[in-house]
């Protein structure tokens, strides 16, 4: 298989390589790979969990389209 890489695809490889993360190109490949076949974005039923645990916490919390929500976990966070 060819693969062609981006300029910026291929300054991150360097990097990698340079910083001693990773010993080689293909190391560098396995190590993304990995980390992407554990992520889980892209298995279906953890973002229909994801997403019921949302409005859960939505109904839980009282939350609203309306409110401003971001100012309410402020002052939630200041009294933890």
């Amino acid at each position: 298989m060819t693969i062609e890489l981006k300029p910026q695809q291929e300054q991150i490889i360097r990097e990698q390589l340079a910083r001693g993360l990773c010993s080689s190109v293909e190391e560098v490949l396995d190590t993304a790979l990995a980390s992407l076949a554990q992520d889980g974005r892209f298995n279906p039923e953890h973002r229909r969990d994801a997403i019921r645990r949302m409005i859960e916490f939505g109904e839980r919390s009282q939350l609203s389209l309306g409110e401003p929500v971001t100012r309410r976990f402020l002052h939630e966070g200041h009294r933890l």
